[in-house]
């Protein structure tokens, strides 16, 4: 996947209304992580239970290979969400897998970004990272916009749509926050991070 850093499937999981209704049966609630360095420490939506098997299997398939998770979840964004934040899923694994869960009239999906001070399309390794520059660069991750961030491409949602990416880049979901009210109409995603 290095040369190719992003790639779309359409028809992603022959199971996904299954894998949906899973989602919604189980529910989904507020989780607060220790994320370190970058990222939120509370995140609404959230669900770690449903039928993740078949969305692991779907990626096998698409890639050819065998997809080791580091985690799997769903999400689902309103317009009350906290906003997006431009980030690197760099900490989690080699690849990351986005796959929309809904379908909605208004555009949405996910934006891939180069920083526009650096130039960086993908967040460097930690242990590279130095200060001030480092604390900038969780600034504009956090509050940037389009002051701070250039758009280099975008992947449309569609349902059962999935996105597969080089998991350093830095991306964003679009809206920022969300669309509908509550999980039944909400945009929702299943999104996976790991190794092949």
């Amino acid at each position: 996947m290095t040369q190719q850093k992003w790639m779309v499937f359409d028809d992603f999981c022959p199971e996904i209304d299954l894998v949906r209704a899973s989602a919604l049966a189980s529910g989904f609630g507020t989780w607060r992580p220790n994320k370190g360095e970058v990222g939120s420490s509370v995140y609404d939506n959230m669900n770690f239970w449903g039928l993740h098997a078949f969305m692991l299997k779907s990626i096998d398939r698409v890639l050819g290979a065998r997809f080791y998770p580091n985690d799997t979840f769903f999400r689902y964004a309103v317009p009350e969400t906290e906003p997006a934040y431009t980030h690197s899923d760099r900490a989690f694994g080699d690849i990351t897998c986005v796959c929309y869960m809904s379908d909605h009239d208004e555009v949405f999906g996910t934006g891939f970004y180069r920083h526009r001070k650096t130039g960086l399309t993908e967040m460097p390794k930690m242990e590279d990272m130095v200060d001030p520059e480092w604390d900038e660069l969780k600034r504009d991750m956090i509050e940037g916009g389009p002051d701070e961030w250039d758009e280099v491409g975008f992947c449309e949602g569609m349902y059962n749509r999935a996105v597969i990416f080089h998991a350093p880049l830095f991306h964003a979901r679009y809206p920022k926050t969300g669309i509908g009210t509550n999980a039944t109409d909400a945009r929702m995603v299943w999104a996976a991070h790991g190794i092949l």
